[in-house]
């Protein structure tokens, strides 16, 4: 019965995607679509109901029918993909944002900012960070998907990115109040310690912030949401104060415990710096700590950053893994699995077992595990076109990953996918949300 219910959900939905469609193609259809900049004419902008409707350009040249693809229709999969092959898509260059932003109120309104929201969002404002080496264009699309006036954006930008990121970043930031650059940059290496640092970086900029933000989620920008801001206000006020944080122990753990016991070092190996085993066995955790593994993405609680900050447990930890590989995919878990280190008496922690609980941060397809219509890279789907049709139903908040360059249409239909459920604003079915184990009964938030 619940199923029914849920696919008959499902099926309204994208019905009423349909019609919204068909009406924006129209409209789009009887529009100029001139171009005047090679570089800045990537949104064919209409103005309706004061509102800035988008219909990119991309997927004016690709001539593709999101809807299909988002119920997975295989014939329209094949042309999409070969469409693609066949046309070049333009993307704006990091200098072109200088040009774009030169006229703050005329960038939001044709990039298609949702600068108002509900009393409901504005009452439960959000923080996020996006970590970022390159790709602006991205960076800014992510920004834009997931921006209200009342959350906060942390952006931190990797000290060695060139010149034209850092500026590119700035004059986008400078646009808006609530945006704002990390006050120390953090050279990251791949799996190092610095990676870490860069997130507790926004997290200590983020705290100091006037906005009282409920939650704080970490984002990489190839990541996407899946929720517009409102569900996800709907979400996380279930969560009250219950942090989401991916758990992993047992085998899963044992096998990659080199990790965390040996101590690392950095060495340059072909112009490039590096994390090294040395052999050379740490001393254990602090405070009596057991290591829990995770991810280095999640959703926490405003007093699990704060405890992260201040805690001298936690700080202790913190200094602990700066010689370990990957630190920032068992700092947080290790901090929240109260089962295993009962002592922390963490702030939205989770006292069950850390591999039964549901994780809802960000949901990635993984080699040997998953499908994937995409490409594979480092283990992780490159999601393409025909992988939209798994997005629709899925529980999590974030979906990892999409790269812009590679078949542009998948993102460009995610997006119009997550631009319809704005504008449509659909009921909200939490039933699955409410049922929850990690969920914190009491009053908190």
């Amino acid at each position: 019965m619940a199923r029914r219910k849920r696919n008959a959900y499902y099926t309204c939905t994208v019905l009423i995607f349909s019609i919204y469609l068909f009406l924006k193609m129209q409209i789009f259809q009887q529009s100029s679509t001139s171009d005047t900049s090679e570089d800045i004419d990537y949104f064919v902008i209409q103005d309706s109901h004061k509102s800035a409707d988008r219909v990119n350009h991309t997927q004016h040249q690709f001539r593709s029918d999101c809807r299909r693809l988002l119920e997975g229709d295989r014939e329209e999969i094949l042309y999409a993909k070969s469409r693609v092959k066949m046309t070049k898509p333009k993307f704006i260059s990091d200098h072109a944002f200088g040009e774009l932003t030169s006229n703050c109120d005329t960038f939001k309104r044709t990039r298609g900012y949702v600068l108002n929201s509900l009393e409901e969002e504005e009452q439960f404002p959000i923080a996020f960070s996006i970590l970022l080496y390159k790709d602006v264009h991205q960076t800014e699309r992510l920004l834009r998907a997931i921006y209200r006036p009342q959350n906060t954006y942390c952006i931190h930008v990797d000290a060695k990115s060139s010149d034209s990121v850092h500026v590119a970043i700035r004059n986008i930031a400078k646009c808006f109040d609530n945006v704002f650059i990390a006050s120390k940059l953090e050279r990251v290496i791949y799996a190092g310690f610095s990676r870490l640092k860069a997130e507790i970086n926004c997290m200590h900029d983020s705290y100091k912030r006037p906005e009282q933000w409920k939650y704080y989620i970490n984002l990489p920008s190839q990541e996407f949401p899946l929720k517009t801001n409102y569900e996800m206000v709907q979400i996380l006020k279930l969560y009250n104060g219950a942090n989401d944080i991916e758990g992993i122990t047992g085998r899963r753990l044992s096998g990659i415990a080199y990790r965390f016991r040996y101590h690392w070092d950095i060495q340059e190996k072909n112009g490039k710096r590096i994390y090294n085993n040395t052999r050379i066995l740490k001393s254990k955790p602090p405070n009596n700590i057991t290591i829990i593994r995770g991810s280095a993405y999640g959703i926490f609680s405003r007093q699990f950053v704060r405890f992260i900050l201040i805690n001298p447990s936690a700080k202790a930890l913190l200094e602990w893994s700066r010689d370990t590989y990957s630190p920032d995919e068992y700092y947080w878990a290790t901090l929240n699995f109260l089962k295993y280190n009962p002592h922390l008496n963490t702030p939205g922690g989770y006292d069950g077992v850390p591999d039964s609980k549901p994780w809802l941060a960000v949901w990635a397809a993984w080699k040997g595990v998953d499908k994937c219509y995409g490409k594979w890279q480092r283990g992780i789907c490159v999601f393409g076109v025909g992988d939209l049709q798994f997005m629709v139903e899925r529980k999590e908040l974030f979906v990892n990953k999409f790269l812009y360059d590679y078949e542009p249409l998948a993102l460009e239909c995610a997006e119009e996918w997550l631009r319809y459920k704005q504008m449509a604003a659909l009921p909200i079915d939490l039933s699955y949300y409410r049922n929850l184990t990690f969920l914190r009964k009491e009053k908190n938030l």
